[in-house]
């Protein structure tokens, strides 16, 4: 489980160098998020990360976006502690230009086009598959920056854990789960909550520590029907809530309630695989002052969703996607348009013949009362041999205008369409002797971002109306490289990210690093083992309206001891150097924690 957890952290950057460097280094991996079915990463043509359940395990994070901060050119702005709002960027992309996906559900709000990543605890994720670069020619809208899957855990019959972990902050979470056979399947239930008294999260604004609480359950099961055919079910539930500061007489608590579910079949062929999914997420938020809960602003999004997708082998180095999906997201609110339809068909081809590999995809959109777009994802490698490959890729992308930019009582706009993107990415994926890694350059310019605008008219009290419109542009640039360093029981990765992020007029992004800059070591003897984690995070660019946020360095430190074969004990420090992590203008961050873990397994 170290190793393996070892090399998936380090980026499974779609190179054959992360297949083996030793048999009893890593199990096979497996990405499916690029294409949306299985394939080894060095048959891949994007930058793809991976976080494994034995990382999560080890790194023992409180929130999702801890663990998605350490990977290259993934950015987390945090408005508090693991339970509060935080956003999370590709390649300097905005957030709500990141596709983020739960076992292939979108699962964001359709209002703000913003993903609530505290709800789902870390207790809950199996793996996370991360690709960087514009994939909207197989997901479609949102996926401009890159695409966040998120899969959730899985027991097999008989497989059982129980957790308890103690910290900071009057920080408490016990969890639990089990899994239980039925002929050729199996299906399994976690439990989880913790809760915390957090600490003020804003600065200048009201003086009290900002708590939170979360319980979680999810369920998931597959049945093999036959050597072909193949059943597979699960849902999740979350309910929690969280404080925060806005000053009165504003809200400053929220409490929500989310679920996903779906239901799918899966036919295993000689040459055709196929895979139908059904399913439903819902995203509610009740915003409240504390002292009147019977005044609530509620925001809350329905989504149906049902996917149909096909790979056909052609031969044996040749092969077809295509698949049709369709989706219908609802809001609750005062809304002159509560409910639209999107529909999209997508088809891939690749071919590996010689050394050389290309894929071609091409998908089409069509969002009721906004437009319709056509993307398309164009790729080529060549690998020189057993240990390198370079890789060529140029994509197109789009994100579809909210709920709250085009119908928002008073100040939406109808008329908006939707922002598009081009990108192009080289990268370069080997090893060599102990070393493997990879290096990137990409560019992406997207266009028709949708901001705030004066619209030329006054209201009946003179003030300039502002609507959302299609008035703004960007160009990111930038560069990641990971390598990574196996030797024995040590472990050493090292990862980089620049960004050059700028608007129309050639002005800084907000909220932009121009360097991120990541290192771990970490060593495994006999029933111990230890890991010291590294971030440093550049300074961030400010607006017109607030000054820049400092650089910062976050060291961690975290040490386990597995005392017999099904109990293991764990400690963890974060921020030793008690530093400012602060990521969002007027934000505070806890300082110095200390968490014990307690775990086990049967």
């Amino acid at each position: 489980m170290c190793f393996k957890m070892r090399l998936s952290l380090a980026a499974v950057a779609v190179t054959a160098a992360f297949a083996v460097q030793a048999e009893q280094q890593i199990d096979e991996v497996i990405v499916v998020t690029g294409d949306r079915f299985g394939g080894a990463p060095e048959q891949q043509f994007q930058v793809i990360n991976v976080i494994e359940r034995s990382d999560i395990e080890r790194f023992n994070p409180k929130s999702v976006v801890d663990i998605l901060e350490t990977l290259p050119a993934v950015s987390v702005i945090r408005n508090g502690g693991p339970a509060q709002a935080a956003t999370v960027s590709i390649r300097g992309a905005n957030s709500n230009n990141t596709l983020v996906l739960v076992d292939g559900l979108r699962v964001s709000s359709a209002t703000l086009g913003l993903v609530n990543f505290g709800a789902l605890m870390p207790e809950q994720i199996e793996r996370v598959e991360v690709v960087k670069g514009p994939r909207a020619a197989v997901w479609g809208s949102d996926a401009i920056g890159g695409v966040i899957q998120i899969f959730t855990r899985k027991l097999d019959g008989g497989e059982g854990y129980v957790t308890a972990e103690g910290g900071s902050n009057a920080y408490g979470r016990l969890s639990g789960g089990y899994g239980v056979s039925h002929g050729d399947g199996h299906t399994g239930i976690n439990l989880s909550y913790d809760k915390g008294d957090g600490f003020d999260v804003k600065a200048d604004s009201e003086t009290d520590d900002d708590g939170f609480k979360r319980g979680g359950i999810g369920i998931s099961g597959t049945q093999q029907l036959s050597q072909q055919w193949q059943a597979n079910w699960l849902g999740q539930y979350n309910k929690g809530s969280f404080e925060f500061d806005s000053g009165a007489p504003f809200a400053n608590e929220t409490d929500y309630a989310n679920y996903f579910w779906s239901l799918g079949g899966a036919y295993q062929g000689e040459r055709l695989q196929s895979q139908l999914t059904v399913g439903q997420a819902r995203d509610n938020n009740e915003n409240y002052r504390q002292e009147s809960k019977d005044n609530k602003d509620l925001f809350q999004t329905d989504r149906n969703q049902v996917s149909f997708s096909n790979q056909y082998v052609l031969s044996s180095n040749s092969r077809i996607v295509a698949g049709l999906d369709w989706q219908n997201e609802s809001v609750k609110g005062d809304f002159a348009v509560d409910s639209r339809d999107l529909f999209g068909g997508y088809g891939l081809y690749s071919v590996d013949v010689d050394g050389f590999s290309a894929e071609a995809a091409l998908r089409y959109d069509k969002v009721d009362k906004v437009d319709s777009e056509t993307t398309y994802n164009l790729s080529a490698g060549y690998r020189f041999n057993a240990n390198w490959r370079v890789v060529a890729t140029y994509g197109t992308g789009f994100k579809a205008p909210s709920f709250n930019d085009l119908y928002y009582p008073s100040l939406g706009n109808p008329d908006l369409k939707s922002e598009r993107s081009r990108s192009y990415d080289l990268s370069l994926h080997g090893s060599f002797g102990d070393f493997s890694g990879y290096v990137s350059v990409y560019n992406t310019d997207v266009d028709d971002l949708i901001e705030w605008a004066p619209t030329g008219e006054v209201d009946d009290n003179g003030w300039a109306i502002w609507k959302p419109a299609n008035v703004a542009n960007a160009t990111l640039k930038g560069a990641e490289a990971s390598i990574s360093h196996q030797w024995d029981a040590l472990f050493q990765q090292l990862s980089y990210h620049y960004l050059d992020a700028k608007d129309g007029d050639a002005m800084p992004l907000t909220g932009r690093s121009r360097h991120e800059l990541d290192y771990r070591i970490g060593y495994q003897w006999q029933a111990f083992d230890a890991q010291f984690d590294y971030h440093y995070q550049g300074k961030r660019s400010g607006s017109a309206f607030t000054a820049d946020m400092d650089s910062y360095h976050n060291l961690g430190l975290s040490a386990g001891y597995q005392v017999t074969q099904s109990l293991a004990t764990r400690v963890k420090l974060t921020n030793l150097l008690d530093e400012k992590l602060v990521s969002a203008s007027g934000f505070n961050s806890p300082g110095r924690e200390f968490y014990v873990t307690v775990n086990y397994q049967f």
